[in-house]
């Protein structure tokens, strides 16, 4: 592969390691510095996923691809990067060796306010979210991805405009997702849009806009085929049932956006 925005790191890459969060119960995450590989030392996070969900990698990295040619608010680098289990004293045969990375992003979490019975003031963080330029764009984005994980704990709010998307572990639809799953008309829930629903945030977003933004992705799609492809052909080797059920699915619904977006009951009938 010519050129990815998935970077391969070695160990030496990762600086320090710092505190586990206390959020993403699907793999262990740290905060850590690492060195990328335009040199600069940031600020980061690595996920570690165990021996039985390492889907979870294809799945940060399909989400990163696609977020980034839809030109979605996301970390500046991502990548791979190969750590023993030992530097975290951990059985070598529990976790996978290749973890995800990916520099930090400014903001607050909803969720925090939300756990905290803070609900006005998470309301008020999430009117920020319905009034975002770019809140169509995520939620056609999660439409077309089937993420049905972005909750209060996955959007960082840093002010007005400035949101970031983070953690795609569980697209399309779940963590360890089978190839059975991925039939390309299935009506994912939109959790984000539910989120604003039930907040009352205002103003909600227009499924016509929705729709609109849609549009972009066959576009998106033909421009990153080749990078997924490169990724899925490296990390679904051994498994061809759930490698072309994949590229069928997600290549089906680029195109198919605006039929589903219009028929989903699921998304807000605006």
């Amino acid at each position: 592969m010519e050129s990815t925005c998935i970077e391969i790191l070695s160990q030496h890459s990762l600086k320090n390691i710092y505190n586990r969060s206390t959020y993403g119960a699907m793999a262990q995450t740290f905060s850590c510095n690492i060195e990328w590989s335009n040199g600069e030392v940031l600020r980061s996070y690595i996920k570690r996923f165990p021996q039985e969900s390492k889907l979870g990698i294809l799945n940060e990295v399909t989400g990163y691809i696609i977020a980034k040619g839809c030109e979605l608010p996301i970390a500046q680098h991502a990548g791979l990067i190969k750590v023993s289990p030992r530097i975290f004293n951990d059985n070598v045969s529990e976790v996978e060796e290749w973890c995800f990375i990916v520099s930090s992003v400014p903001g607050d979490l909803p969720v925090t306010l939300y756990d905290a019975k803070m609900i006005s003031e998470c309301q008020t963080m999430m009117n920020l979210v319905a009034a975002w330029s770019k809140v169509s764009d995520t939620i056609a984005f999660d439409d077309w991805t089937a993420n049905e994980d972005r909750h209060l704990g996955n959007i960082l709010v840093a002010g007005k405009d400035k949101i970031y998307l983070i953690d795609h572990s569980n697209l399309p639809i779940t963590l360890n997702w089978q190839a059975e799953y991925l039939n390309p008309a299935y009506q994912s829930k939109n959790i984000l849009a539910q989120n604003l629903w039930g907040l009352q945030a205002t103003p909600l977003p227009v499924k016509a806009k929705i729709s609109l933004a849609s549009q972009k992705h066959k576009d998106v799609f033909a421009k990153s085929k080749n990078e997924l492809y490169y990724w899925w052909d490296l990390l679904l080797d051994n498994d061809m049932v759930r490698l072309n059920a994949l590229k069928n699915f997600m290549e089906v619904r680029a195109y198919s956006g605006c039929h589903r977006i219009s028929s989903n009951f699921n998304l807000l009938a605006v």
